[in-house]
């Protein structure tokens, strides 16, 4: 028959204990062997549980369930003391119970023996006061989480609800305290140890804190001051236009107010020895060269403004694009200098815009269940958007060319395209890429993803 034995030790290497908190922890422990034997199908009413092997320690000895215990069912006590099978709610709570009368800076020692031939335990576990707190609040936030913060109201279904019994001090640290029979002196002065070890640990970790709170306090300023950059640069651009287009408005009403009127040529007097020739009309040439010298400089300020424009225009990650059409229509090619015609010549007829067929025109609905960061480029890889939508927020472009939309958040959003949801694009929290191009749309995992 395989035997079921927990050693219990409190303050290895003292010299007595009061006897209210000898009674307590012993009541307690044997109230939490009880539930656990119950927990693990052990039947209570056919044994009972004694203490053996007291040693000359301040609390030592062996508590042994003398009854009918299987081999399984004794692996299944040891499991779940170990934290490895589930257990009630009234069982944890009651392992918390056991601290009650013991002091903040003692330890009790549960070792558990996994043969019969073992003479000394071979694993360790220790239950200190903060442990038993930890545990006591992690019940709390399970109860206050299912609606049951109300104690007057619990009941035994309540507590019967299964969960595992949490971790408690390093097992490691059980072992080096109540597995290696130290003397007395030896353990004491370990003993004396921790609290300047504790107090270190939450040195470091109050040092590293507060590093990590300045790293952090940090990068926000910077992104603040790169905000104020942006804007600085956004308001030195749109003026940089504003002078550009009154100089061109200017440069407009200079040529207008120049360039005189063309003048026909006076006809010849009579013909000679071949036949009438027809009269040859040119322009004065100061007229001339000055319509020349100001087109070229015109032409010239276009190209300084447009090279301008493709370097500084910032990102379209602003919710003012609302048209993405408009931005995929191509500025006019800029037309060569013409000859100046006298008044009667031919002129030209004004060029007419070719509209954007309605068919062409790829309508995409984009709608965030959850928060997701979501960008926008056309197909040569200029940013049309980019931005994270917030929960039940929506966003629509019109798409006249090929573009690629890359969320941050698969899960997370709905695209409809054309008035048609397209179905899942991925996991939560995945990133996923969808291109459309000629009314057609593919879903893909990006290479990096």
């Amino acid at each position: 028959m395989a035997r079921l034995r927990v050693r219990v030790e409190l303050n290895r290497g003292g010299v007595g204990i009061p006897l209210h908190k000898l009674s307590s922890v012993v009541q307690e422990a044997e109230k939490f062997f009880q539930m656990l034997a119950e927990d693990v199908r052990i039947e209570k009413d056919r044994g009972e549980w004694l203490a053996f092997d007291f040693d000359n320690e301040s609390l030592n000895f062996t508590a042994e369930y003398v009854g009918p215990a299987s081999a399984d069912q004794v692996q299944a006590f040891a499991a779940a003391f170990d934290g490895t099978t589930s257990l009630r709610r009234a069982t944890i709570a009651q392992f918390t119970r056991i601290t009650e009368a013991i002091g903040e800076d003692e330890l009790i020692g549960f070792g558990l023996y996994h043969a019969d031939h073992e003479i000394e335990p071979s694993e360790w576990r220790c239950l200190s006061r903060r442990d038993a707190l930890r545990i006591a609040d992690e019940i709390e936030v399970l109860l206050g989480a299912s609606g049951e913060v109300d104690r007057a109201k619990l009941n035994q279904a309540n507590l019967d609800q299964i969960t595992h019994l949490p971790a408690v001090i390093d097992p490691s640290m059980g072992a080096r305290m109540f597995k290696e029979r130290h003397d007395r002196g030896a353990l004491a002065a370990e003993q004396s140890k921790w609290p300047t070890l504790v107090r270190e640990v939450e040195a470091n970790l109050s040092k590293r804190i507060a590093r990590l709170e300045g790293d952090v306090e940090d990068h926000s300023r910077a992104i603040h001051e790169l905000r104020d950059t942006s804007g600085a640069t956004e308001e030195s651009f749109r003026n940089l236009l504003g002078s550009v287009e009154t100089f061109c408005a200017q440069a407009t009403r200079q040529l207008e107010r120049i360039t005189p009127p063309a003048q026909l040529a006076a006809p010849a007097a009579a013909p000679t020895s071949s036949p009438a020739s027809s009269p040859v009309l040119t322009p004065p040439a100061g007229s001339r060269r000055g319509w020349r010298s100001y087109t070229i400089a015109a032409i010239v300020i276009i190209g300084i403004v447009s090279t301008v424009v493709l370097i500084w225009s910032p990102r379209s990650d602003e919710p003012a694009v609302a048209n993405v059409s408009a931005a995929s229509v191509a500025p006019p090619p800029s037309e060569a200098p013409r000859k100046i015609s006298p008044p009667d010549a031919v002129v030209a007829a004004p060029k007419s815009r070719v509209p954007v067929s309605n068919s062409a025109v790829m309508h995409v609905d984009i709608e965030a269940r959850q928060p997701s960061w979501v960008a926008v480029t056309d197909a040569s890889g200029k940013r049309l958007m980019a931005k994270t939508l917030e929960a039940n927020e929506t966003h629509t472009l019109e798409l006249t060319a090929g573009a690629t939309l890359r969320t941050g958040n698969a899960g997370g959003l709905i695209v409809r395209f054309n008035g048609k949801e397209i179905g899942p694009l991925g996991p939560t929290g995945k990133i996923r890429d969808i291109s459309f191009k000629d009314g057609a749309y593919k879903i893909h995992a990006p290479d990096a993803g």
